[in-house]
């Protein structure tokens, strides 16, 4: 049987209400991602990348993870590509990143948004299938 296409289109991040204004604008100048345009009525606010979006959902009685520490978790992790490693700490700092206490690889630097997500600036990659997303069983 043939797989039909589909492919990762939207990340949603949990957080409280008043973090979405925070996360929007970290998450638009670490991406470059433009926020979707809506209305009142729009539930989900999103930015909106070349390949894919993030959205961010308010969540009742939200509890910030506490990574390196498993006791909440990462929640969510992205991994983002980069090609200067250093050039792009220091940005992501720079807009109000900071430093995961752990660090467990070079080729790779944890940090946390300012709501506490963590993410890494990574040289591994970027993951991107050769092929069409297309399996026989």
């Amino acid at each position: 049987m043939l797989r039909p296409s589909i492919v990762l289109d939207t990340l949603t991040i949990d957080c409280k209400e008043e973090d979405i204004p925070i996360l929007m604008d970290f998450y638009a100048n670490l991406t470059g991602f433009t926020p979707e345009p809506c209305d009142e009525d729009e539930l989900i606010p999103t930015l909106i990348g070349p390949s894919m979006a993030i959205s961010f959902f308010p969540v009742n009685n939200y509890h910030a993870p506490t990574f390196p520490s498993p006791a909440i978790g990462r929640q969510m992790h992205l991994d983002f590509y980069v090609t200067d490693l250093p050039a792009a700490i220091r940005f992501a700092r720079s807009i109000g990143a900071k430093d995961s206490p752990k660090q467990f690889h070079d080729s790779y630097h944890i940090l946390f948004d300012p709501i506490g997500h963590p993410f890494c600036l990574t040289t591994n990659g970027p993951t991107i299938p050769d092929k069409d997303f297309v399996s026989e069983e």
